[in-house]
């Protein structure tokens, strides 16, 4: 039988250990889960994971998962990507559902909740015309 176990304070589980899989135990630090949560928010949300923050908070087979974020936000200026904007709402709403929906797939287990705050506003950058 196989034992997979996350740090304290992320829970585990157990599931048999298949044909040529070898028996045993496998540790998956905190910060491992972490980090590949922050990764996963930052590429679904489309910012930098340098501003994202996430906390991971666990019960016996689920997991809820805190992610503070800046959020991208079209350029003021621009008329027309302002219009054609999906509202902040309904695209952070999405977020949640996607990022819900790819940390149960990558780390095994249910993800309860996913509670995302916005901590600011990105917008794209100027690209100069040489």
């Amino acid at each position: 039988m196989t034992t997979v176990t996350a740090s304290p304070g992320v829970g585990s589980r157990s599931a048999v250990a298949g044909p040529g899989l070898p028996a045993g135990r496998v540790n998956i630090a905190d910060r491992v889960l972490q980090k590949t949560a922050e990764r996963a928010a930052a590429d679904i949300i489309g910012v930098d994971a340098k501003g994202v923050h996430v906390e991971i908070v666990s019960a016996r087979d689920t997991a809820a998962v805190r992610v503070t974020s800046p959020f991208p936000v079209p350029r003021l200026d621009d008329t027309a990507a302002v219009q054609a904007a999906t509202p902040v709402l309904e695209a952070a709403a999405a977020a949640q559902s996607e990022l819900r929906t790819r940390l149960s797939r990558l780390f095994g287990r249910e993800i309860s909740r996913v509670d995302l705050t916005i901590s600011g506003a990105t917008a794209p950058q100027r690209k100069r015309v040489l």
